[in-house]
């Protein structure tokens, strides 16, 4: 199940922090000369997530993702190639005429590039195809992309101003506005919706810091699959989830385009709100609340 992060979650439609490029500091990085060694170095996020049995459906997830740099042809950071991969279970009674398997495969781009010491636009755009792979024709292809003007007038604050276009018929675009706002080296507040997070150092030392965060927000999905009786279907799902996490990550290191190092997070949460849509049936499928479990790599 966006992300990273995206995204069910869908990151790509539904950023984490559409702020964030790896290891790219607004207010110093021009100021450095580039480590072109780690500016090359690809990226790579897993993550696994499952959300236990109620009303006769339990979901599960993996997901993976790479992003590669491109030659910084007019200057760091570099534009990103993202190519991902998500699994998607569904454990339903048959009653329910849910598929099983979902499959989920994009290919995109984002590029950040700073206009002077306190202006920043961000670019993305993916393709992606969403389907059981009975269902493949053009129900399973949907276009993504979002742009973004950030703000950062000092080192508490950023802003952030644009829109994602989601491919999805029911959200076609969602708003990005907000800001993330750190009064201590301790404390960062990401007011940015529809993903809000609050974060606190719990320990650090010279190699590794660690987080604990409160967050929550919107997840879901959308694919095409066949139904039972052969006919083609889209299928959206949508929830809302309250989490609780812990996240582990190696001290941005001066000079160098991201982190080094491994990143860990555990979560822990609460959906609620959850809901199946089918794009020809008038009929939604609601099921009760329940707990959520996530953990993520990154490297």
């Amino acid at each position: 199940m966006e992300s990273p992060r995206d995204e069910f979650p869908v990151p790509e439609t539904i950023p984490e922090d559409p702020l964030e490029d790896p290891g790219f500091d607004q207010q110093t990085e021009s100021k450095r000369p580039p480590d072109l060694k780690s500016l090359m170095r690809p990226r790579f996020d897993l993550a696994a997530e499952w959300e236990p049995e109620t009303d006769g459906v339990e979901i599960s997830s993996s997901d993976l993702a790479m992003k590669l740099p491109l030659y910084p042809l007019f200057g760091p950071p570099p534009p990103f190639l993202t190519a991902a991969y998500s699994y998607t279970g569904i454990n339903a009674s048959p009653a329910l005429d849910l598929p099983e398997n979902l499959h989920q495969f994009s290919l995109g781009l984002a590029w950040m590039r700073r206009i002077n010491d306190k202006w920043m636009t961000r670019t993305m755009l993916s393709a992606v195809f969403a389907s059981d792979l009975q269902n493949t024709g053009s129900m399973a292809w949907q276009f993504r992309g979002g742009m973004f003007a950030m703000y950062r007038p000092n080192e508490k604050w950023n802003w952030a101003f644009g829109a994602l276009a989601t491919g999805q018929e029911d959200i076609p675009v969602i708003p990005v506005l907000g800001a993330i706002w750190e009064p201590s080296d301790s404390i960062k507040v990401n007011l940015m919706l529809p993903n809000p997070r609050v974060s606190f150092l719990l320990s650090e030392s010279s190699d590794r810091q660690h987080w604990g965060y409160v967050g929550g927000g919107m997840s879901g999905g959308n694919w095409a699959y066949q139904r039972a009786n052969g006919t083609s279907e889209r299928l959206n799902y949508r929830e809302w989830r309250f989490v609780l996490g812990w996240e582990s990550i190696p001290p941005q290191e001066p000079g160098r385009f991201g982190n080094a190092g491994r990143k860990y997070n555990v979560e822990i949460g609460y959906v609620f709100g959850r809901k199946f849509e089918l794009e020809r049936n008038a009929t939604d499928i609601k099921i009760d609340n329940t707990l959520l479990l996530h953990s993520g790599l990154s490297f």
